[in-house]
């Protein structure tokens, strides 16, 4: 049927085109099932991809007839912009693939293989998609013209080669590795530039909140999310309770957990004289009763509930002035865990308290069970270690801690748990009765 389709019989072909995409339809809408499914979707694929070919034709075609301007078009891509209703970036990518995947003719008119010759026979034989071919043209054009002479063939081939086993995103890290290998002093060149341009700013908000921006050089961002990899993961399922929070708002807190946790470590160099110490100036009755709003070092007001619960720890210093701006008490170290209570809390403990987390102790904080202001001590059988996430969001999720013949247990909201029975967290030693 198909073989009657030849130059010139333009309506031919667009109209056996429409009744194939229409049986494609018909087909797919039948509720297909199993092999049929995977034989389609390939199928489908496979035709999208060499559509491809038959553009990039058409493109080049209408450069060379000066089409464009006939329309009164500035460019090609303006032209096929208005032409197909697309995106200029659309229509910009279109017209470059075409000169690079597309036919060409020389001075005297002779047929020229495409410039890109391997990529435009695997993408006319319908083997990778134009996102494919996108990511192995760019990779070779920006090769430097001595390297690009030398290996350009061999790229194409082994990127093709590859296409047929990754998708454009690893076929991507496939060939910055080719070209990094190919031309070491580029790639050192764009590291000196990340250096010079790289920059981390804050920008605060008039309640204390900020928003950042900035360029991280390769080390940095590695170093960033080898963090967040380990302290931005969702927390383990508890009782059934998947964790509710975002990517955006893990990676969030895991880097608030991750700055408070270096602060305890007391790697940090001194400031001033005095190790580096977050300071919250408030009342003497805020200390004693946690209302109203609490200043940081920095200007920022928090609530004072909220800056009560950081206290188990050391790093973080309350001061309480009074009405006249006088030092009241400071440091309030009474209120802070000492070091041998949280050894012997992670002795208990082995990590964060709450069932089904498996946070280890490096990275929890010591929490008071009780509200200090209501026993005015701090001690460990009153006292456990919680992950980050946990401290802050427990009571938002309805649990409560209890200490239960020397060991923290917790009672999950009574819509999760109708019988309110105390769990203690074995994901540090699952044989723990």
């Amino acid at each position: 049927m198909f073989s009657s389709v030849g130059p010139g019989d333009e309506a031919a072909a667009l109209a056996l085109y429409e009744a194939g995409v229409t049986a494609l339809i018909t087909v797919a809408q039948a509720n297909p099932t199993g092999a049929s499914i995977l034989q389609l979707l390939h199928g489908l694929e496979t035709g999208r991809n060499r559509l491809a070919t038959a553009e990039h034709a058409l493109i080049a075609d209408a450069e060379a007839q000066g089409l464009p301007h006939e329309h009164a078009c500035p460019s090609t891509p303006n032209w096929l912009s208005q032409l197909l209703r697309i995106n200029p970036a659309e229509a910009t990518a279109r017209v470059k693939a075409a000169a690079d995947l597309g036919p060409r003719r020389g001075l005297t008119g002779e047929q020229l293989p495409p410039i890109f010759e391997q990529v435009a026979a695997a993408q006319a034989s319908g083997e990778i998609s134009a996102a494919h071919a996108r990511v192995i043209t760019r990779c070779v054009d920006a090769l430097p013209a001595a390297v690009q002479a030398e290996h350009d063939l061999a790229v194409q081939a082994s990127l093709v080669e590859h296409a047929h086993t990754l998708n454009p995103r690893q076929l991507g890290v496939c060939a910055r590795r080719i070209a990094d290998c190919l031309d070491p002093d580029g790639t050192l060149t764009t590291e000196r530039d990340r250096h010079r341009r790289r920059e981390f700013t804050i920008h605060p908000r008039p309640d204390g909140s900020a928003r950042i921006e900035g360029e991280l050089t390769a080390l940095c961002a590695e170093a960033l999310r080898t963090v967040l990899h380990t302290l931005a993961r969702p927390a383990p399922a508890a009782a059934g309770q998947r964790d509710p929070r975002t990517a955006g708002q893990r990676n969030h807190d895991g880097l608030h957990d991750g700055l408070l946790m270096l602060l305890r470590s007391e790697q940090l160099p001194d400031c001033g004289g005095i190790a580096a110490t977050i300071v919250l100036t408030m009342t003497p009755e805020q200390l004693e009763n946690g209302t109203g709003l609490v200043t940081t070092g920095h200007g920022a007001l928090i609530s004072a509930q909220l800056a009560l619960s950081l206290l188990g720890d050391a790093r973080i210093t309350p001061v309480a002035l009074g009405t006249n701006g006088e030092i009241i008490t400071y440091g309030s170290s009474h209120r802070f865990f000492t070091e041998g209570q949280r050894l012997a809390m992670i002795a208990r403990d082995q990590g964060c308290s709450f069932p089904g987390c498996d946070q280890p102790p490096a990275r929890t904080q010591a929490h008071h069970i009780t509200d200090y202001a209501i026993t005015g001590r701090t001690t460990v059988a009153d006292g456990t270690l919680l992950c980050g996430f946990h401290h802050r969001e427990f009571e938002v999720l309805d649990w409560v801690c209890h200490m239960i013949t020397g060991i923290p247990h917790w009672t999950a909201p009574r819509w999760l748990d109708p019988t309110q029975t105390p769990r203690r967290n074995r994901a540090h030693a699952p044989a723990l009765v």
